[in-house]
């Protein structure tokens, strides 16, 4: 049984049983939230796919095919990730091209494309007609937290599979049981998708998060200029640092209304009041949003568009 997160498990099961009753789609779909583990899930079900025994309904492990799933040199499986930017047309004719022979090694094909809302419509379209032509002995497995921005003709011909968004008890159970978990769910008050924390940890921007609330609430009094803010600002992690104060902010705002304040916010939210109302506070919120669009678009300076922001405050 592969190991993956609780929350996961009733998803997979679906469709080992669907494989080991020989009823699966050649198209499956797998949406859910983003970072609640789409991906983790989609890859799970390729190994169980890829597998040479084909009664079983899990990876055995041990078959030629799993082991080369294991180090990542299977010949017949491709993947395509929408995260690294648009997914064109070129891309999935060079895809189908590669898959249209038979499978080099055990039974199956695979092709795995994560973030497929990344898909431009040329691109959407060639999936589509792969979809109502398929291969022999060939699976797509797409992935999306946008699923809805799918043709709708791709959405028809896929077997969907719902992941559920775990509660935070479900996340914080997990999360103890992984490198550096404990520090990850103090960072709740950014968001409590697992997976989305997971990836904060393995890009090693948590430090920029955490240190947050504190050096805000500092400036806020201050005691200290912007720079305690925007230490180690790039072109590369701005996007972080305006998630971050966004995501303050929000919380704020929630916890005006009524909401739970998140316990790492206990400090810097009393002095983000006293300084801004709840109206300003949503105007900051949204030039933040604004900001972070413009700069993917442009060459400003992240510093100095950030300074600026935070003189407002």
């Amino acid at each position: 049984m592969t190991d993956i997160a609780p929350w996961l498990t009733a998803s997979l099961h679906q469709v080992q049983a669907l494989k080991k009753q020989k009823k699966l789609s050649h198209a499956l779909l797998v949406t859910g939230a983003d970072g609640v583990g789409q991906e983790v899930l989609a890859r799970a079900m390729v190994k169980d796919l890829m597998c040479e025994e084909l009664d079983q309904a899990a990876a055995c492990g041990y078959c030629h095919s799993c082991q080369l799933m294991a180090a990542n040199t299977h010949p017949d499986f491709r993947i395509l990730d929408g995260e690294e930017g648009t997914i064109k047309v070129d891309h999935i004719r060079q895809l189908t091209q590669k898959i249209s022979q038979k499978p080099q090694v055990g039974n199956n094909k695979v092709v795995l494309i994560t973030h497929a809302q990344a898909m431009n419509i040329n691109a959407a379209n060639a999936v589509l007609k792969a979809l109502e032509e398929p291969a022999d002995q060939t699976y797509f497995v797409l992935t999306s937290s946008q699923s809805s921005s799918l043709l709708p003709t791709i959405r028809s011909r896929c077997l969907l599979v719902n992941v559920p968004t775990p509660n935070i008890d479900e996340v914080k159970n997990w999360l103890s049981g992984q490198p550096d978990g404990d520090e990850l769910s103090t960072l709740f008050w950014l968001t409590t998708q697992p997976f989305r924390l997971i990836d904060i940890e393995k890009q090693q921007k948590t430090a920029i998060y955490t240190g947050l609330p504190s050096a805000l609430k500092t400036m806020l009094l201050g005691e200290q200029g912007t720079d305690v803010v925007l230490k180690g600002v790039s072109n590369t992690n701005i996007e972080d640092y305006c998630n971050g104060l966004a995501a303050i902010l929000h919380q704020c705002i929630n916890h005006s209304a009524g909401a739970e304040l998140p316990s790492a916010l206990f400090e810097v939210y009393p002095v983000i009041m006293r300084r801004m109302g709840i109206q300003q506070i949503m105007q900051r919120y949204q030039s933040l949003q604004k900001m972070k669009s413009d700069l993917l678009k442009t060459n400003l300076n992240p510093t100095i568009q950030l300074t600026y922001e935070l003189n407002q405050w």
